[in-house]
């Protein structure tokens, strides 16, 4: 199945042929946002309620999604900035973390909500981590980390796709779910 729109933003997602209930939605999925494609769709069996429970809860942030901190910052320093407070890396290198950037600092609990595809299924792990910005112009940005080239690429779509899109892929999981009679993982 997909969703939306490649050039814009679309989901790519399926449950396994193999599949029998009762079972989880086992598939593959991927995101696409600007025509570029990020998580691996080749990947079988992946975990798909990561990404259900991760397009709930950000499609109810999405107009929260932009902080002063970074209004004067570059892609690539936002994404830092955000790296080091949550994951405690900067890129390809860890950093050292004081006090202030441990994982219950008030900054780390208020970056939380940028987190995009990071945790939200094994088809997403070799893509470089993404933090989604709403950057008041009525288009989302991500910023997705190339691991290989150690640059951040900026993605933009729009929030109305955005919403459109995720909207059908939660109510096409809600399907899988009821036709496979498993619970949410």
């Amino acid at each position: 199945m997909l969703f939306g729109n490649k050039h814009d933003f679309a989901i790519e997602a399926r449950v396994e042929d193999d599949l029998k209930p009762p079972s989880h939605p086992w598939g593959r999925m991927c995101i696409w946002v600007s025509g570029k494609q990020i998580g691996d769709y080749e990947d079988p069996h992946c975990g798909l309620y990561p990404a259900y429970e991760g397009f709930l809860k950000i499609r109810k942030s999405l107009d929260s999604l932009w902080c002063t901190e970074i209004d004067s910052l570059s892609d690539r320093e936002t994404w830092n900035l955000f790296d080091e407070h949550l994951y405690g890396w900067r890129g390809n290198e860890e950093v050292e973390l004081d006090d202030e950037y441990d994982e219950e600092s008030d900054l780390s609990e208020r970056y939380w909500k940028f987190n995009f595809l990071t945790n939200w299924g094994e088809m997403f792990d070799g893509g470089g981590k993404s933090f989604l910005l709403n950057d008041s112009s009525g288009s989302l940005r991500v910023l997705n980390f190339d691991y290989d080239l150690d640059v951040v690429n900026r993605y933009t779509c729009s929030k109305k796709g955005f919403i459109e899109v995720s909207q059908e892929f939660i109510e096409w999981y809600e399907e899988q779910l009821e036709l496979f009679g498993g619970e949410n993982a």
